[in-house]
């Protein structure tokens, strides 16, 4: 179960305006500031110091190409895993007589293996390791179709321009709720004085 967002403490007399979920976080607009809270963090910017406030809506370009080139690395993987899976133990299965060879003259010496059967062992390692290359293929389409997703279905961002400073945050997909607690801002933000 999913704890319920952090919500900032209000001074004596101030009231909330507007207030909108930010996943883990809350914004609130108060009549005296601008609160952003989350499990470990508040921010908190006076509405006399906010210069501007914006809203946008983003499509991640970068998550979209990011997604598409792990799913071009799992397309590799998956067509070449069998192909140099088979030629490495082919060339394993091809030191076979070399390697009978030194085991019986080794045998009769008393040493250790020999190179065919040094290189055998490498190659059946590394078929072994080519045997893996399926589950990572697996596991980098999740993760590039994920990240697509998560490109294609964008975020709603925000721009606050307070005291020379900019403070940003945002929410998943495009968020009306997000829009409308930026507009009521917008209407809330001391205007010139005549």
């Amino acid at each position: 179960m999913r704890a319920a967002p952090a919500y900032p403490d209000l001074a004596p007399g101030e009231r909330a305006l507007a207030e909108t979920p930010l996943g883990g976080a809350t914004a609130v607009l108060t009549d005296r500031r601008l609160v952003v809270t989350g499990r470990d963090f508040e921010q908190s910017l006076p509405l006399a110091h906010v210069a501007l406030v914006r809203v946008r809506f983003e499509r991640t370009g970068r998550a979209i190409a990011f997604g598409v080139g792990l799913l071009l690395a799992a397309a590799v993987l998956f067509a070449a895993a069998s192909p140099l899976r088979a030629l490495l133990l082919n060339q394993s299965v091809s030191l076979e007589p070399a390697a009978t060879e030194e085991r019986s003259a080794n045998a009769q010496s008393g040493a250790a293996g020999g190179i065919a059967s040094g290189m055998q062992r490498i190659l059946g390692a590394l078929a072994a390791i080519v045997g893996l290359f399926p589950v990572a293929a697996w596991l980098l389409l999740a993760v590039g179709g994920l990240r697509i997703a998560l490109g294609v279905v964008g975020r709603t961002v925000v721009t606050v321009a307070a005291g020379g400073a900019e403070v940003e945050f945002a929410q998943r997909g495009n968020s009306r709720p997000l829009h409308e607690f930026v507009a009521e801002v917008g209407r809330q933000l001391p205007g010139p004085r005549r």
